[in-house]
């Protein structure tokens, strides 16, 4: 009976053994595909503030539903007026990081204007993208000084790992945009605003982080990982019960625990610093849910959040397929929340 039960014993822990490497092994499998960095800027490299264009190749919009309407909204565009010919080249570190250089276009329309920083999402990405450029024309048509710049290991800043950590590193870069903005062009706690492009939500852990970041632009954001995590393994064709083997693996490739810091912790931290929120109803990629949990959050602490939920618009298309009103609601917004000098 002792080597029966020692026996049944073995082949248990065996069994378990091999159902624990065959979980973190499609864990990897997933994590390592969904958080993987892509060094440069792709088919936009080309791109300047003074000479962009929105073509793409269009096939990552197949999938997707509306995508003739996507792109057509895209392509047909017309970019002319948001050419901007004066800007500068930048680069600075992340915060606390000094070994780390990351490369940046500051637009200045009036030296007593306010700064927005602009941050990016994945997987091809940079300051290159042209919702980035079109963001940028925007603001500098309004009057305000903008910074958009590249992410570790996107566009020209410097390539230092293989994986996007989701925020939970990069929002020291973001740091280090806002501690440049204060050392080398003056500007001070009330003069600077931050906006965030889907994958780029990891900007409101800088938010929640820096009290001197005075209002937040968010725009299709990525809010809530554990959320995000089950949109992709849906996407990716993987059933949600390896949610949690992708966050635990994906923190050891990026090493650190991918769920450490939270978006949700600038809708904890905001107080009245305006918040603006915008999503699109129909977005397959990253679910509206993360805009309204954010917003509830703010609204149940009291804070200061708008929310404009966009009818029959997908991913990042309220800004060229909505133009008109995107672009007053940006400048207004940031008009409204930050000061001159």
């Amino acid at each position: 009976m002792m080597k029966y039960n020692k026996k049944l014993i073995i082949i248990s822990i065996s069994t378990i053994s091999i159902l624990l490497v065959l979980y973190l092994g499609i864990g990897y499998v997933i994590a390592s595909q969904a958080i993987a960095a892509k060094p440069g800027c792709g088919l936009w490299s080309g791109n300047t503030p003074s000479n962009w264009s929105p073509n793409d190749d269009w096939s990552s919009f197949e999938p997707w539903p509306s995508a003739q309407e996507r792109i057509r909204i895209r392509r047909d565009f017309d970019i002319t007026p948001y050419q901007i010919p004066e800007y500068e080249e930048v680069s600075f570190h992340p915060r606390n990081e000094p070994n780390i250089t990351l490369k940046g276009w500051y637009i200045e329309v009036d030296p007593l204007a306010p700064v927005v920083i602009q941050t990016h999402g994945m997987p091809t990405n940079g300051k290159c993208k042209p919702e980035m450029l079109l963001m940028q024309g925007y603001l500098t048509e309004g009057g305000i000084n903008s910074l958009s710049f590249d992410l570790r290991n996107y566009g020209e800043s410097d390539v230092v790992g293989d994986y996007f950590a989701v925020g939970q590193i990069e929002y020291n870069d973001l740091l280090g945009a806002y501690d440049w903005l204060v050392s080398d062009k003056s500007y001070r706690s009330g003069q600077i605003g931050m906006s965030a492009f889907s994958a780029g939500g990891g900007a409101a852990i800088a938010f929640a982080e820096e009290p001197g970041i005075t209002a937040l632009w968010l725009d299709s954001a990525v809010l809530d990982f554990p959320l995000v995590v089950r949109n992709e393994l849906k996407r990716l064709g993987y059933p949600s019960i390896f949610s949690q083997a992708a966050i635990t693996v994906g923190g050891w490739l990026v090493g650190v625990k991918l769920d450490e810091r939270s978006p949700m912790e600038a809708a904890d931290s905001a107080n009245d610093r305006p918040v603006f929120l915008t999503h699109g109803k129909k977005d397959p990629r990253v679910s509206i849910v993360h805009s309204q949990r954010f917003e509830q959050r703010i609204i149940n602490n009291k804070g200061n959040v708008t929310a404009w939920y966009v009818d029959n618009r997908a991913h990042v298309d309220a800004i060229w397929g909505e133009s008109i009103a995107y672009k007053k609601k940006l400048i207004d917004f940031f008009s409204h929340s930050l000061s001159f000098k």
